[in-house]
């Protein structure tokens, strides 16, 4: 079965237990046979923002609280921008209404230089192989639902999680985890 998760988020289910992913929501940014590339959005990490460009030579022009969130285990060492899509770039993909993601330095410079408010930045990336989101959506691991812009520049990262799955009109204290695995 081949479940189309572009545009859209995945919430995880207590089913997974993969630490990286564990009360996580991801952004996904594509979704084709060959893969599935995604961004987590609600795992703030301790630096922030400012840290991170100030040691690029940019000066960060958003909250002076806007903490680098941890988008996913691989390529740890990248910088993913998710930001409004009135925002394009050689390399700027739209995510879905309202969101675009960009990685290159001229996005990070030119949207920090023209004060984007709705700018968010992530080391790492979530990502996998062929068939392998499919069979862990079929599995019970992930449920999808589609994104909105608020949900991803507006809610506080703690709260993420239950929101998205509230939005859908699922109490997340009546998830639970059944013994094969699977939710009930």
């Amino acid at each position: 079965m081949k479940f189309t998760t572009a545009p859209g988020i995945l919430i995880a289910m207590p089913s997974l237990h993969d630490p990286n992913f564990v009360r996580s929501v991801v952004v996904m940014i594509d979704h084709t046979p060959e893969g599935a590339v995604g961004l987590v959005v609600n795992q703030p990490m301790p630096h922030t923002c400012a840290d991170i460009t100030r040691e690029l030579g940019v000066a960060w022009s958003g909250p002076a609280d806007a903490h680098l969130r941890r988008g996913g285990p691989v390529e740890p060492q990248s910088l993913w921008m998710l930001h409004d899509d009135g925002w394009g770039f050689d390399e700027t993909t739209r995510v879905a209404s309202g969101i675009a993601v960009s990685r290159s330095r001229e996005a990070l410079e030119r949207m920090c230089g023209g004060e984007e408010r709705h700018l968010l930045l992530f080391v790492g990336c979530a990502s996998w192989g062929p068939g392998q989101l499919d069979a862990e959506i079929a599995t019970g691991a992930w449920i999808t639902s589609d994104v909105a812009a608020p949900m991803v520049f507006d809610w506080p990262p703690h709260e993420i999680w239950e929101r998205a799955l509230r939005r859908m009109g699922i109490d997340p204290a009546h998830l639970v985890e059944s013994e094969r695995g699977s939710i009930h």
